[in-house]
């Protein structure tokens, strides 16, 4: 779902990983064709080296449906490997039978990719972001905290905050601020219609 880079695979992957958020606006009667094509491309995915996982936003409430997708790789190389690929071209080569207009990608990292949109609509403000993400975290700390005690109990505070940390930020990730943002997008973005 982007143009191809070139692959690099002797560069270890970094911690954060990279996502690739693509919006696509598909024609409504399309719909069903670009689905079954979608659904070709996310197995095909799948199977790459460094592929995470993926998540898919829709919103059908207009004239076209609006698809982002956010594509999770490992490391930036292994989503420029992905974009290399022979299958990868050959799937956006059928790309512009369905879509309605261009489509946008954008490479994001850590939790930005759930909260910055395209270009065509503006960012949330920093304090919106901020309050979604102690909305988000804050109830993970607690009830991972409440839940790791009886194995954390006897660890150093560092270890077991660590612990806590880890599962509250692996969660924070998936599934609760994709979840989070879909429920407060018309608070993220007032000036959106539909």
């Amino acid at each position: 779902m982007s143009d191809a880079a070139s692959p690099s695979s002797t560069v270890p992957p970094q911690a954060t990983g990279i996502t690739l958020v693509v919006t696509e606006r598909v024609r409504l009667s399309k719909l069903d064709a670009y689905e079954a094509w979608a659904r070709r491309l996310h197995a095909l995915q799948a199977t790459q080296p460094g592929f995470l996982g993926l998540h898919v936003l829709r919103d059908a409430g207009g004239p076209v449906a609006e698809y982002v997708t956010l594509v999770r790789f490992a490391s930036p190389q292994a989503l420029a490997a992905w974009r290399a690929t022979p299958a990868y071209r050959s799937a956006l080569a059928e790309l512009d039978e369905f879509t309605a207009d261009e489509v946008e990608y954008r490479e994001a990292q850590g939790l930005e990719a759930w909260f910055d949109r395209p270009a065509r609509l503006p960012a949330p403000p920093l304090w919106k972001n901020v309050i979604v993400g102690i909305v988000g975290v804050y109830p993970l700390i607690m009830l991972f905290a409440m839940l790791l005690r009886p194995f954390t109990g006897e660890w150093p505070a560092w270890a077991a905050t660590l612990a806590t940390a880890s599962l509250s930020t692996l969660f924070l990730n998936w599934p609760v601020l994709p979840w989070l943002s879909r429920l407060l997008r018309p608070w993220l973005y007032p000036t959106r219609r539909g």
